[in-house]
């Protein structure tokens, strides 16, 4: 049983972090015009493995881990 609260923690916190991280590159996508082409496509990598993130999340079993966090249940 304790495992698997600190794997809805885990779960929980990442969930949070990929969500504000996906919503600062969206605010921030102006700032891409200035970068190298290598930055770029560098940046292009890290928002592939953000969808790849945020469709490996897309589980009802995982979703219900989510849910049932403790860190969840506070916000």
């Amino acid at each position: 049983m304790m495992l698997t609260e600190i794997l809805a923690e885990a779960l929980a916190v990442t969930s949070d972090n990929l969500l504000l991280a996906k919503l600062m590159f969206d605010c921030a996508s102006d700032a891409t015009d200035e970068l190298s082409l290598e930055a770029r496509q560098r940046l292009g990598l890290v928002q592939a493995g953000l969808s790849l993130a945020f469709e490996g999340l897309e589980c009802d079993e995982l979703q219900e881990l989510i849910q049932q966090a403790d860190i969840y249940c506070e916000l």
